[in-house]
């Protein structure tokens, strides 16, 4: 699939996630939906490709014919978001393949695969929208005409020829001028976010801080283009990390917030002391250029509970041996610094919950 694997490569970026916890599909059709998206990439694993065009759309199905199918290695379900009521939904996949592509190497990497799926008489179906295909954030990209019996694939277009051999290049393109700030009540500060990627990207506040006043002078960034995020102390102003959310890519940049002579607080209401459901055993790991650390995470939460690996960091690989825990089972992260590893923060998604806890990962 020459011409259509060039594209999921850039083009799964475009499909954000929302992570608003007041915003949760149904229970069974999200399931559904997780189950079909499995069966559908599975034989794309298997190659059983006439088993894979039972589950395309009718609207579909002339694409599905008309391009070739990939082969793949293996596939994790990354985010899904919803819409119309739940009868529609954007869908990442990390699809495990070789791209015999120049820039890429021979090496099996994990491509984002960004695919569109809605409800067809009761099922799920795997759709295309003819108005959506081939955008990216490097602008809508037009597939080259297919050459019977080709072996090798079109090239990567100009601005794209000399990209590194995996998708992390993109986690380091948004940058922040800063990432901590020291605050006296009443006192603001700010930071300034550049994005130096070839395409268009979202910024999002996705956490407060109990009397920290926080605000962006602008939430899309073209390429070469910056933002402003004004933190703002007041009275009541605690210590904390914000995080901010940069998408298409799910990128998540933390700025640690300081508060120097706090206020005290008002005497506090008594509340009986809770537990959080999902703990980690730690909540940052120092790791050397080639070696790992695992940490350990436990749940006391009622009925299962699912685990996601949110965020990216360059060069660290993090893998977790299960993705769903009953309670009082324990799940093992384990992350590896390889040698072009950079510091930052992971962000691991307990769901139904919501709950997020963060690593923070330091390279010597």
């Amino acid at each position: 699939m020459h011409r259509f694997a060039l594209l999921t490569v850039f083009a799964a970026i475009a499909c954000a996630q929302s992570d608003n916890p007041f915003d949760r599909p149904p229970a069974d059709v999200d399931k559904a939906l997780r189950a079909r998206i499995q069966e559908f990439f599975g034989y794309h694993v298997t190659g059983e490709f006439r088993k894979a065009e039972a589950m395309v759309a009718e609207d579909t199905k002339d694409y599905f014919y008309l391009h070739n199918k990939p082969r793949y290695i293996s596939i994790e379900i990354a985010k899904i978001k919803y819409s119309e009521n739940y009868t529609k939904a954007n869908a990442i996949v990390l699809c495990e393949q070789v791209y015999p592509a120049p820039g890429f190497g021979d090496k099996p990497i994990k491509i984002p695969t960004p695919s569109t799926w809605k409800l067809e008489n009761g099922k799920w179906m795997w759709w295309v929208d003819p108005e959506k295909a081939g955008e990216s954030p490097f602008g809508r990209m037009k597939p080259g005409p297919d050459t019977a019996g080709a072996k090798t694939p079109a090239p990567l277009p100009p601005n794209l020829a000399n990209m590194p051999n995996s998708t992390d290049f993109l986690f380091d393109q948004v940058k922040l001028d800063n990432n901590s700030v020291s605050l006296k009540p009443g006192e603001s500060a700010s930071v300034s976010i550049s994005n130096a990627a070839p395409g268009t990207m979202t910024v999002s506040i996705r956490t407060k801080l109990p009397g920290i006043e926080a605000s962006l002078d602008k939430s899309s960034l073209a390429m070469n283009e910056k933002a402003i995020l004004t933190i703002k102390a007041t009275l009541a102003a605690r210590p904390g990390s914000l995080e901010l959310q940069i998408d298409p890519i799910g990128q998540v940049l933390p700025v640690q917030v300081a508060v120097s002579n706090p206020v005290p607080e008002a005497t506090p209401v008594p509340a009986a002391p809770t537990a959080p459901p999902v703990t980690l055993d730690k909540n940052a790991v120092s790791l050397k250029r080639g070696g790992s650390a695992t940490v350990t995470i436990s749940s006391s939460a009622p009925g299962a509970t699912t685990l996601l690996i949110q965020g990216r960091i360059p060069g660290i690989e993090a893998k977790l041996d299960k993705s769903s825990l009953q309670s009082g089972e324990k799940a093992l992260l384990t992350i590896k610094a390889t040698n072009a590893a950079k510091p930052g923060a992971l962000v691991i998604r307990a769901d139904p919950a919501g709950q997020t806890l963060p690593v923070q990962v330091s390279v010597k």
